[in-house]
């Protein structure tokens, strides 16, 4: 992941409610001595997501579940070999992010205000 190109500059309308104002990432990196996430936003904080806790907090069927069907976090917490290890990132629309993970996984699609609440979770 050190030769992971940048990601492209964020679009002015990807903003965020919070507090009554808008608040949206400016920029995003992986801190691979810290194995996370690093969040930039508009608001002049700045957040570190551990990938273990972005991986859990994966907001997909497969992860998280449905009502007729347990997810794989809901009945396992453990992480697998791959399951913490985020291959890359990309934007999803003016709104959230793809993460892909090194086993495979790529599904989950991270809302700027989940990301926003993962990250002040992990302060």
């Amino acid at each position: 992941m050190s030769d992971t190109p940048a990601l492209p500059a964020m679009p002015a309308d990807a903003t965020i409610a919070k507090a009554g104002a808008d608040v949206r990432p400016t920029r995003f990196d992986y801190d691979e001595q810290h194995r996370s996430l690093l969040i930039e936003w508009s608001d002049g904080a700045s957040h570190h997501i551990p990938f273990a806790v972005l991986r859990r907090a994966c907001p997909c069927a497969t992860c998280k579940g449905e009502p007729w069907y347990r997810g794989r976090f809901t009945s396992d917490s453990m992480l697998r070999p791959g399951e913490d290890e985020l291959a890359d990132i990309s934007l999803v629309g003016a709104y959230a992010l793809n993460a892909v993970w090194a086993d495979g996984h790529n599904t989950g699609i991270y809302t700027y205000e989940r990301l926003r609440e993962l990250g002040s979770a992990s302060a």
